[in-house]
């Protein structure tokens, strides 16, 4: 038969495991609603301003940029940039978007790592609780 002390034990470790799955299982369906929303930034890819000069001055615009050939250009070939355009136009606006989706999921993800570290080890106390 188990101690009052241990039943307490038993206890206050199914709370925080509840706790932690409820959590886990909160963040997932975050990350659900997010990737919803709308499509996420390649992976590895960032936005990068660049100037160009034309004949009426000098313009800023951006594109995706890539360590790896991850774009395809309209010629089917692979490449590490993909133009947007100018500050404000509809694919500038969607790729900032895409950029704040994708660094919202990789947070959730990096929160959930720690949620299973936080699982592996409430199963390691559960484990040495049983023993005693």
């Amino acid at each position: 038969m188990l101690s009052s002390h241990q039943q307490q034990k038993q206890q206050d470790l199914a709370n925080r495991l509840e706790e932690l799955k409820s959590m886990f299982k909160d963040l997932e369906q975050e990350i659900e609603q997010i990737n919803k929303q709308g499509e996420l930034a390649p992976n590895g890819a960032w936005i990068v301003r660049y100037q160009a000069r034309g004949r009426g001055g000098t313009y800023w615009y951006y594109k995706w940029q890539s360590r790896q050939a991850i774009f395809v250009t309209k010629e089917g070939k692979s490449s590490s940039h993909k133009y947007i355009g100018k500050a404000g136009s509809p694919a500038f606006l969607k790729a900032v978007e895409m950029m704040v989706r994708r660094t919202k999921v990789e947070g959730l993800q990096q929160v959930l790592h720690t949620l299973e570290l936080g699982l592996l080890d409430l199963v390691e106390e559960a484990t040495r609780l049983t023993k005693d």
